[in-house]
């Protein structure tokens, strides 16, 4: 018997992560727990099938870029799970850090309540999907 491989059953999931760092100052759950859950829940869809695309992608003040991409991470094989996690959060803590020294640099936050580039994040979104 062959087994037949549908379309249907691949999924594109495309996360954006508000890194506004004005909003999780005031949550009750810390940044660092929540990405950790959140690596969770894209491990827990790659797993589901093997050819499932996952992107992370954050949105700071500022600015808004990559931080993960499933096939990048499955180009290298069968990529160990903690030191994709630990990559993951080092982009992220990057990104958090470049975004803060822009976002000063250029006096875009007078009163502290910006908002994120989530446009911006949408857009690279849907250059994942295209």
């Amino acid at each position: 018997m062959t087994s037949k491989l549908y379309s249907d059953d691949i999924s594109l999931a495309v996360v954006v992560v508000d890194t506004n760092p004005f909003f999780w100052a005031s949550a009750a759950l810390p940044f660092a727990d929540f990405f950790a859950h959140l690596f969770h829940y894209v491990n827990s869809l790659l797993l589901l099938n093997h050819l499932n695309h996952v992107v992370v992608i954050a949105a700071g003040l500022s600015s808004c870029t990559y931080i993960f991409d499933s096939s990048d991470a499955s180009a290298s094989g069968a990529a160990d799970v903690a030191a994709t996690f630990t990559n993951a959060s080092r982009k992220i803590d990057e990104f958090i850090a470049e975004d803060g020294r822009a976002t000063t640099s250029n006096g875009s936050v007078a009163d502290g309540n910006a908002a994120s580039l989530l446009s911006g994040a949408l857009s690279l979104a849907l250059c994942c999907i295209l």
